[in-house]
């Protein structure tokens, strides 16, 4: 495997050679990209999907698709959320017609129309029989995946990117993913932007430019968000009296006082209030999540879930 496959999130696909669907509960998915298209069809709960630096609310029953290598992240918008998610290798249609490896959907959420309603039926059979483990699955599932990809490809708005385009896509997803995996590795210690701009050979303020660019905050907003979700669920998770101190190490913030701020800024309230709250205060105001907090269903438990939702 070469070195810029290992920088960008390789999905596995394990049941097929071209075709992984995933059953999510989903919470929050940190920014990331793949080589693999992606579509996401939402079955239950309402998720907050981050893409191009902008954010859209998903509901029960609409459809997102993401591009090779584009920048995306996800988290539920309340309770937890629940997903279809179809990841399909590019050579599985690049074999077929070659000059399909640059075409780019712009259409990235379809909410209802013949459109939706083709993919909609098409998703939820390729699902079914993915799941199901009868004999010559396969071979159903590509048909089935074939047909949606024809439908979205000939009804939505799709352009076709240069290779200089898809060049730069990919470089900018493998180092996005490089920075948010260190981060991930490391934000309980105090780190900065020299640290990333050293790892990438570049300059504090390239990184600083980079960061904000592929993300719309700040590296030390990202940082902060991040260390706010590590302390948060902490607290939620304590039954008992905890040291706020303590909570406040282990998420990486150097006094209560940023914690504070924090809960303040999300919350209204502080850590205190929080903990003596006899109700749950007002939701997380929405930020881009920087933490991956989600339940990927095994095959037999996926197929049970599916086999109860569409009873």
């Amino acid at each position: 495997m070469s070195q810029n496959k290992k920088e960008l999130e390789i999905v596995q696909h394990t049941q097929m050679n071209f075709l992984e669907i995933f059953l999510i509960e989903m919470v929050s998915r940190q920014p990331h990209g793949h080589e693999d298209l992606e579509i996401g069809l939402i079955l239950d709960g309402d998720i907050r999907l981050y893409l191009d630096s902008d954010s859209f609310l998903l509901k029960p029953g609409d459809i997102y698709i993401i591009n090779r290598y584009q920048v995306h992240a996800l988290s539920a918008a309340g309770r937890k959320s629940l997903a279809l998610a179809f990841q399909t290798d590019t050579e599985f249609y690049r074999r077929i017609n070659p000059a399909l490896e640059s075409v780019q959907i712009e259409s990235n959420l379809i909410h209802s129309g013949a459109l939706h309603n083709v993919m909609y039926e098409g998703l939820l059979s390729c699902a079914s029989c993915y799941f199901s483990g009868e004999t010559n699955y396969e071979l159903r599932c590509a048909s089935i995946l074939l047909d949606v990809l024809y439908h979205l490809l000939s009804s939505a708005h799709c352009r076709s990117a240069s290779e200089s385009e898809q060049r730069i896509a990919r470089s900018n997803s493998a180092r996005l993913n490089r920075i948010t995996d260190f981060i991930s590795e490391n934000y309980t210690r105090k780190i900065s932007l020299q640290d990333i701009a050293e790892r990438e050979g570049i300059t504090a303020c390239h990184a600083s430019h980079f960061i904000r660019r592929m993300l719309g905050i700040s590296f030390q907003d990202y940082l902060n968000n991040k260390r706010f979700e590590h302390a948060y669920r902490l607290i939620r998770a304590s039954k008992a009296d905890f040291n706020i101190l303590d909570i406040c190490l282990e998420a990486g913030f150097s006094s209560s006082r940023y914690l504070n701020q924090m809960f303040e800024k999300k919350l209204g309230c502080t850590v205190k209030e929080y903990r003596r709250a006899e109700k749950e205060p007002a939701p997380i105001s929405p930020s881009l999540p920087a933490d991956n907090y989600e339940r990927k269903y095994e095959f037999e438990k996926a197929r049970e879930k599916l086999n109860s939702l569409f009873a």
